[in-house]
């Protein structure tokens, strides 16, 4: 089985957006492929910094993500972190609104919507910033669940 691991970082009501390698209009969450003898929680804290230089304290996992291809992607939400955002790798970092990560400028739009619906549940005091159309929709989806 293939596993992976991110990291949602929050922010002033906007996520920790990371491009993709290929196409820098197209954003997801800090992270990648856990590698060997690496827990998933460990390798989403080394992404992030490799991919942000941000330094993730503490985080607790959100939910786990079983695609139908036998690929598992853990989703961490950055509790304590430091540092600024910085482009280390060949990706861009870029602050995004809700709005930009599930929609306009989504990698991976479906998931992105879960990890957030998933960190409301968790965390209901955590804010993030969408339009007011995409609350309306995003509050559709928390009461559909």
């Amino acid at each position: 089985m293939k596993r992976a691991a991110v990291m949602l970082i929050i922010k002033d009501g906007l996520i920790l957006g990371v491009s993709r390698p290929n196409d820098d209009t197209k954003f997801g969450l800090a992270g990648g492929k856990i590698e060997t003898n690496e827990t998933p929680k460990e390798a989403a804290i080394r992404e992030t910094k490799e991919e942000t230089s941000i330094e993730v304290a503490e985080c607790v996992e959100i939910f786990k993500h079983k695609e139908k291809n036998d690929y598992e992607t853990h989703c961490f939400y950055a509790t304590k972190w430091s540092g600024e955002p910085k482009e280390v790798e060949k990706s861009k970092v870029k602050w995004l609104t809700g709005e930009e990560l599930i929609y306009t400028k989504a990698a991976f739009g479906e998931y992105n919507k879960e990890a957030i619906k998933r960190l409301q549940e968790k965390f209901p005091d955590v804010k993030i910033k969408f339009s007011k159309s995409t609350k309306q929709s995003i509050e559709n989806i928390k009461n559909k669940s």
